[in-house]
C-alpha cells in the first residue's frame, strides 16, 4: 500500500500524450536521516508527487518542466511526513508476516473499498469502460475477477500490495470488460497503460495470497 501526497489535483490524460518515463536512484538527507529514493521523471505529470510504498520505499514523480532543485526543496518541506510514512510502512510490513484473518477482512473491508474504488475511477479515465458495482471480497485464490455483467470483484488483500502491483491487478480486471479472455488482444489492451505488465505479473506470481 502506498501513502501519497500530491502537489495538486490529478488530471485526466489521453493515450496520445503518454511518453516514456525515466527513473533515477537519488539520495537526500532529511532531518539528519539519509534517505534513498527513486526519482521518476514523467512528461505527463503536472505536479510533484510523493509515494511511500508498503516496503518503505520512497518514489518521487517529477514533471519534466520542473527543475530538480524544486524537487529537493519540496522533499525538505515534507521531510517529517516522509519519515513518518516510511517508519509506519516498515512497521506494517513487519506486522504482515502473520496470515490475515476473517477479522482482518471485516476490519479493513471498507478501507480497501475506498482505496480500490478511487484507483478504479482513476485508471478507467484511460480506458473509459463501463462497469457496474465494485465488490470487495475475502478471496483465497484470486486477487480479482470480472463478471460478464460488468461487475468487478477485488480481494481486500490488494490493500497490502505495492501501488504499481495493485494497479496492474485493477487494470487487468478493467480490460476484461472489453476482452473477456486472455487473448493477444487482451494483453495488448493491458499493455496500453501497463507496458511492464509481464514484470508485474511475475512479481505477483512469486508471492501467495497473504
Amino acid at each position: 500500500m502506498a501513502d501519497k501526497i500530491d502537489g495538486g489535483k490529478i488530471k485526466i490524460f489521453r493515450h496520445d500524450t503518454m511518453r516514456k518515463i525515466s527513473t533515477q536512484i537519488k539520495k537526500i538527507e532529511l532531518n539528519s536521516v539519509d534517505i534513498e529514493y527513486t526519482l521518476r521523471i514523467n512528461p505527463r505529470a503536472r505536479h510533484i508527487r510523493l509515494a511511500v510504498y508498503g516496503s518503505g520505499d520512497l518514489v518521487v514523480t517529477q514533471p519534466r518542466f520542473v527543475k530538480f532543485e524544486f524537487v529537493e526543496n519540496f522533499l525538505q518541506e515534507k521531510a517529517q511526513w516522509i519519515l513518518t510514512q516510511i517508519t509506519r510502512a516498515k512497521l506494517n510490513s513487519a506486522n504482515l508476516a502473520k496470515p490475515l484473518t476473517r477479522r482482518d477482512y471485516l476490519n479493513n473491508r471498507e478501507k480497501a473499498r475506498s482505496l480500490i474504488t478511487e484507483r478504479v475511477e482513476y485508471l478507467n479515465q484511460f480506458y473509459n469502460f463501463k462497469y457496474k458495482q465494485i465488490n470487495i471480497r475475502d478471496q483465497k485464490t484470486r486477487w480479482g475477477s470480472c463478471s460478464r455483467n460488468g461487475g468487478l470483484n477485488f480481494n481486500f488483500r490488494l490493500l497490502y500490495l505495492e501501488e504499481n502491483v495493485r494497479d496492474y491487478v485493477i487494470v487487468h480486471e478493467l480490460c476484461h470488460l472489453k476482452e473477456f479472455n486472455h487473448s493477444e488482444k487482451f494483453w495488448k489492451l493491458v499493455a496500453q497503460f501497463v507496458p511492464n505488465f509481464r514484470e508485474l505479473r511475475n512479481e505477483l506470481k512469486k508471492g501467495q495470497l497473504i
